[in-house]
């Protein structure tokens, strides 16, 4: 039998993860409308629900992957630095938010 304490847990995660995912996309839908852009681009849509291609020869793929690697690496441990304190909620926000930015530029 699983613990209640356990659950209880587990659901407050849960519930932790969801807000800073929404908040994350709910931040560059934001940022996207203020610079006049469509929130949702076909690129979003594309992403999300159906295949993407990338069309990259395999040497240059692992050059871009080694270094969105290494760059999410030291800036995630920047961000720990700075932002640890305000607590993991907006930390975790921060943390996906930049390095969705970083893989997104090097690799696709």
């Amino acid at each position: 039998m699983i613990d209640p304490d356990k659950i209880g847990l587990v659901l407050w995660e849960v519930i932790t993860l969801l807000s800073v995912l929404l908040g994350g996309i709910g931040l560059m839908v934001l940022r996207r409308k203020v610079n006049g852009r469509p929130g949702f681009t076909e690129g979003d849509r594309q992403l999300f629900f159906g295949p993407r291609k990338i069309t990259v020869s395999t040497a240059k793929f692992w050059i871009n992957f080694s270094a969105a690697v290494f760059l999410c690496f030291f800036i995630d441990v920047l961000e720990f630095l700075i932002f640890g304190w305000l607590g993991p909620g907006l930390l975790t926000m921060v943390v996906v938010l930049s390095s969705i930015g970083i893989v997104d530029k090097l690799l696709f």
